[in-house]
């Protein structure tokens, strides 16, 4: 009958294309191509689920985070495209593929949306809402399309099939919403438990005098790390009920699959005349029917993976409790005065009644819900008791000395770390050990350079450059950045350096200054001196490449004959001071640094820095070592901005929201495995004062360590030496 039916529709549709002088063939001929457009994107999605899956076997995450495969407006496109078969109404397929393929399109959709659970994680509550309900339109256009082919006659075969897995898609929608419902706060009670935990640590801290040093951060990193992970959105709902739930409606989703798929004999088909999509069916259904198997794999391994220890048996047979965060959400809104808004008395109670009852019946879904997930969380600890899928759950979950497990987060009904967590702790250790091998040996040769009693430093704050507060004339908040780059520039124009010195010396420079940008990022993040480091970046970058500080060609410097080193230095300040006050005639300084131009920030600490390397040629009556000197002053400058590493990288840990702290978490144990050697070399230098963060500290504790002070007649005698 369904064939016949079919017929008549397509004999009508060419009856109808002839009496408006169309031509069928041409009519349909495009549809071929549609298909191979429908193989493409259902490719793109099947190729982001396998290397999600992959991705998480590498760094042996069984529960699969969402990398590539998430829901957002590009998959959900991809989907919409992939569905293109389910929806289509007017084009008759009467062949078996073809109902084949209408039946695993539909199937596809639901693993999609089951291997998206993780994700969830990841969203606030603008995108969530977003992109649900760009999900539910897609969801409800394809139940409600594949329902009226089902009652044309479109759809003629395995008509219990395509119904049972519009239920189960429907149902996943409502597990999908309703856990969405639930991750603000979940995401609320992970913050509360992390910060309580990070109290407790930094005050078990400040009462263990013994531990300190690079062995005290290694150990710390250990706990942030599991903090993190544990704590993980996406992790967290993974192993939720939902979850379970979901990726035991996948499974059933692929045996009624399966089941279609032998009955119609799928590996030895043949096209019926009648089929517009022709060969590109056959394609579809074999592509989107190992998608729907790979991503069932998936999701079945992610489901016994994430099953907690064998204690939950003796739990399976308490009364099953609802815990508060997946209601606590809707209880919120019940409470809410949204009635008050509306001025008629009738009105304001009828919207009242109508969102309490509104309210009450989500609820009770989300109780119906909760208690389906946990007896299927039940059934995968008993799967999991089978000797053939123990593996998939991990061995034992072992620790260092130190008891990490007092440091892992879990929500109200997670007594017990999951099995899942047994082979996470490698991974912080093989951060570190990564890092270890990326260390900046050009940037220690450097620093082995410095003074061991911070006289760079103190050379520097002879002329208050390092703060300039309290000089006369502009005022140019301090930078770590800005002060290495003027001060490497001044030694690249030194003519008495050879140029693989130069090239050698650049590259520990280079190294240096990745570590300072991150540092004035993190600890800088709050103060207004981003202007400073963007113009900094900007020297940099014409420093680097082309050898040039504004106008001037460094490496041409010293092309007079008889130009030495002081003569250098004094045309780079006359220069920045020749900008500064062209610029002052054009009135661009009297609106605050903010505004200046990035030429007017660099001249203005080029003029800085070289009085005071003219004030101290001057003093010692010698230039023969300049770039000695200036290699000294930048060796101070590094270690002491590089001091504050320990406490970047600890910021790092817990100055970040939690859908990325994980990642905030590796890339701080990474950061430590780079600079362990630096950091030792930190710790041993004991000419520098701790925790201090910024360059006018370091100036305020070297005029207590060294008692400068420098005569006013010598500062204007530099002055005029600048202005000749």
């Amino acid at each position: 009958m369904g064939v016949i039916a079919n017929t008549e529709i397509r004999e009508e549709i060419m009856q109808m294309s002839s009496c408006e002088g169309c031509d069928a063939e041409k009519y349909s001929s495009p549809m071929p191509w549609i298909g191979r457009y429908i193989v493409a994107a259902s490719l793109l999605c099947i190729l982001a689920m396998l290397l999600d899956t992959l991705h998480g076997f590498r760094r042996r995450k069984f529960w699969f985070p969402c990398r590539f495969f998430k829901l957002n407006a590009v998959s959900l496109t991809l989907l919409a495209v992939a569905m293109k078969l389910s929806m289509d109404l007017n084009n008759p397929m009467p062949g078996g593929i073809d109902q084949l393929a209408k039946l695993s399109s539909n199937a596809f959709m639901s693993t999609a949306m089951v291997n998206f659970m993780p994700s969830l994680g990841l969203m606030g509550e603008k995108e969530m809402a977003m992109n649900m309900a760009a999900l539910g339109v897609l969801v409800i256009t394809l139940v409600v399309n594949v329902c009226v082919e089902l009652g044309t006659g479109v759809i003629y075969s395995a008509k219990v099939e395509n119904i049972l897995v519009l239920v189960f898609m429907m149902f996943l929608f409502v597990i999908l919403s309703f856990s969405g419902l639930a991750v603000p706060k979940m995401k609320q009670d992970l913050e509360v438990q992390f910060f309580e935990m990070k109290r407790t640590m930094e005050m078990a801290e400040s009462d263990d005098v013994d531990k300190s040093g690079l062995s005290k951060l290694e150990e710390d990193l250990k706990k942030y790390w599991v903090m993190a992970e544990t704590g993980n959105p996406q992790f967290v709902m993974a192993r939720s009920v939902t979850c379970s739930a979901a990726c035991a409606i996948c499974c059933v989703n692929f045996v009624i699959l399966l089941e279609g798929v032998i009955r119609n004999n799928f590996f030895r088909v043949h096209i019926m005349p009648g089929s517009d999509y022709r060969r590109s069916t056959i394609c579809i259904a074999r592509i989107q029917s190992i998608g729907v198997a790979l991503g069932t794999i998936a999701s079945l391994i992610r489901w016994l993976a994430t099953a907690k220890s064998r204690n939950d048996r003796r739990r399976c047979k308490s009364k099953i409790k609802v815990e508060k965060y997946w209601i606590e959400g809707l209880m919120e809104w019940k409470r809410s005065s949204v009635a008050l808004q509306f001025k008629n008395h009738r009105i304001r109670k009828s919207v009242h009644i109508t969102k309490s009852l509104f309210v009450n019946i989500c609820i009770g879904v989300q109780i119906f819900i909760i208690a389906i997930g946990k007896s299927t969380k039940y059934i995968s600890v008993i799967l999991l008791n089978l000797p053939s899928l123990c593996s998939c759950s991990g061995s034992e979950t072992k620790y260092d000395v130190d008891d990490l497990s007092k440091y892992v987060l879990h929500l109200e009904g997670e007594e017990e770390l999951p099995q899942i967590m047994a082979n996470e702790g490698t991974a912080i250790c093989e951060a570190i050990e990564t890092g270890r091998k990326l260390q900046p040996r050009i940037l220690m040769e450097l620093l082995l350079q410095g003074s061991k009693d911070t006289n760079g430093l103190a050379m520097l704050e002879r002329n208050c450059v390092l703060d300039p507060h309290s000089c006369d004339g502009d005022f140019l908040p301090s930078s770590w950045k800005m002060l290495l780059v003027t001060l490497t520039s001044i030694a690249v124009a030194n003519p008495k350096t050879d140029q693989e010195t130069v090239e050698h010396f650049l590259s520990g420079v280079t190294q240096g200054l990745k570590y300072v940008n991150l540092i004035e990022e993190v600890l800088g993040a709050k103060e207004d001196l981003k202007w400073i480091r963007s113009a900094a970046d900007e020297v940099w970058l014409h420093v680097f490449l082309f050898r040039r500080w504004l106008d001037n060609d460094l490496r041409k410097m010293d092309s007079v004959d008889g130009k030495t080193s002081k003569e250098i230095v004094q045309n780079l300040a006359a220069s920045a001071n020749e900008y500064i006050l062209e610029m002052k005639t054009k009135g661009n300084v009297k609106d605050g640094y903010q505004k200046w131009p990035a030429k007017l920030i660099a001249a203005t600490a080029m003029n800085h820095i070289c009085r005071t390397i003219l004030l101290d040629i001057e003093t010692k009556n010698d230039e023969e070592e300049l770039f000695g000197n200036i290699s000294v002053m930048i060796a101070d400058v590094l270690a002491a901005c590089l001091a504050n590493l320990p406490r970047v990288i600890l910021m790092k840990c817990c100055s970040v929201p939690i859908e990325k702290r994980e990642a905030s978490v590796l890339q701080a144990a990474l950061l430590f495995g780079e600079t362990q050697k630096i950091l030792r070399f930190l710790q041993q230098h004991n000419g520098f004062p701790e925790k201090i963060v910024h360059i006018e500290e370091w100036s305020r504790s070297i005029k207590q360590k060294h008692n400068l002070s420098v005569p006013t007649s010598t500062q204007d005698d530099v002055l005029q030496i600048v202005t000749q």
